[in-house]
């Protein structure tokens, strides 16, 4: 599927050609290796206005009706009675990356959803399944979907460390036994019941006002599941809206709070320094257990 797509050399077949020259700086943030990447061909994502009224006004780009007429679809129907759009990201960050989208248009919402998450990350092993929140750095907070991505792309996998983020590890052998214990930890960031319900998401919303807690998941299958879970407190850290001559547009999802950072102009790749992406960091990411 990759490779026919690309074959067709449009515009995932330059995006992906555009990999090649992406700028990488090696860091390392108390220990922890991490790398920054400068990507121009990111500026979408990066830059994506989630707010509601941006959304009503654009098609959605994971329905039928709004993917591009030669990306490919792949079905995937998940034991859990879901079904889901598998298609090559044409915005990559590695290669190859993919997204995987209900059939059906919802919200982003994780819970309803997290054990065909489990299952396609043992059905995929060589590659590590991810999800953005709706306020943490999904760009289509309108439609569920979870992102694909080769296994070791994300240092988190390979360097895991609690004083990094915060992060959460869960690793179970049995499938309902890690589910069960992936929502323990899920719960610590519990929000309100009536927030759920009204469904009352907005750009900049408190917690209380959301249906969501702000978190990061990603998972892959080792032996067994292997789950990191990152809590967060901030959608966007406070240098996104900087004046433009201190300004560093950094939009953290699971991606960067993984240990990879995505940059899309030159100022931000240049201005990030490993002590600057450490405070970053430390600004978006929450502790439950505080």
């Amino acid at each position: 599927m990759f490779s026919r797509e690309l074959s067709a050399h449009g515009r995932a077949f330059l995006n992906y050609e555009s990999l090649a020259g992406v700028e990488v700086k090696d860091m390392t943030i108390d220990g922890f290796p991490a790398k920054l990447f400068f990507n121009p061909a990111r500026v979408r994502s990066v830059m994506a206005d989630v707010s509601p009224e941006a959304l009503q006004q654009r098609a959605c780009f994971l329905c039928p009706d709004g993917v591009e007429e030669n990306q490919l679809t792949h079905n995937w129907e998940s034991s859990t009675g879901h079904t889901y759009y598998i298609r090559v990201n044409p915005f990559p960050i590695f290669s190859p990356h993919f997204t995987v989208s209900s059939s059906v248009h919802e919200r982003q919402e994780l819970l309803p959803h997290l054990e065909a998450m489990l299952h396609l990350a043992k059905e995929l092993p060589e590659m590590t399944i991810f999800y953005n929140g709706p306020m943490c750095g999904a760009s289509a907070p309108d439609h569920m979907h979870f992102q694909a991505v080769p296994r070791h792309s994300l240092p988190i996998e390979d360097h895991f460390s609690t004083n990094y983020a915060n992060a959460i590890l869960v690793q179970e052998t049995d499938l309902q036994t890690h589910l069960a214990a992936v929502k323990r930890v899920l719960a610590m960031g519990t929000i309100p019941e009536e927030a759920s319900q009204t469904g009352s998401l907005t750009i900049g919303a408190s917690h209380s006002e959301e249906y969501e807690p702000r978190w990061n998941i990603v998972t892959w299958y080792e032996d067994m599941w292997h789950t990191v879970i990152f809590f967060r407190r901030e959608s966007r850290p406070m240098c996104f809206f900087a004046p433009e001559e201190e300004r560093i547009l950094f939009s953290p999802a699971t991606v960067e709070m993984g240990g990879i950072g995505i940059v899309a102009n030159r100022e931000s790749f240049d201005r990030l320094t490993p002590a600057r992406l450490r405070d970053i960091i430390r600004e978006v990411a929450d502790n439950p257990l505080a």
